[in-house]
Formats: C-alpha cells, structure tokens, sequence
C-alpha cells in the first residue's frame, strides 16, 4: 500500500464527504477481520493491525480502518480543519 496515493484518496474523500471530517470515538483496534478500510477500500487482513471508531457525522456507525489509514486520515483531517 503507497502511502501517498493513500493520502490522495483520503484527501478525496474527506473533500466529497465520504470521511469524517471531526474526530471520530475510537472503540477499539486489533489484527484485522477482514473488514473494508473506510479510508482506502482494501481488506484489513488478520496480519494488519485494525482501527475502529464511531463518528458523529455517520450516525454512530462504527467504521474501520488499517492502522495506517487512521494516521493519514486523522492528519489529513485536522489539516483541512487548519487550512
């Protein structure tokens, strides 16, 4: 997984509001199941390390995401909250 075009499509999808763009309350994390990242769309596999939260903006929902995922979208995030 590149990093970079992962930050693109973050980048994209927080513009497009299919990602939070507030904090979401992280619930829990752990080797994947098998869940679809929310962030780049690809399996979390049970050898990566999964992130999942509830978000505001999603009606409490829980979402995932790869570890690394998280860490791109929370930074893209508070960036655009910057800018």
């Amino acid at each position: 997984m590149d990093s970079e075009i992962v930050r693109l499509v973050i980048q994209r999808k927080l513009q497009d509001g299919r990602l939070p763009h507030d904090r979401i309350t992280r619930t829990g994390d752990g080797p994947g199941e098998g869940q679809i990242c929310v962030a780049c769309g690809i399996i979390v596999t049970s050898d990566q390390m999964a992130m999942e939260g509830t978000a505001p903006e999603r009606g409490q929902r829980a979402i995932q995401f790869h570890a690394l995922c998280f860490r791109i979208w929370d930074n893209e995030r508070a960036l655009g909250r910057l800018g």
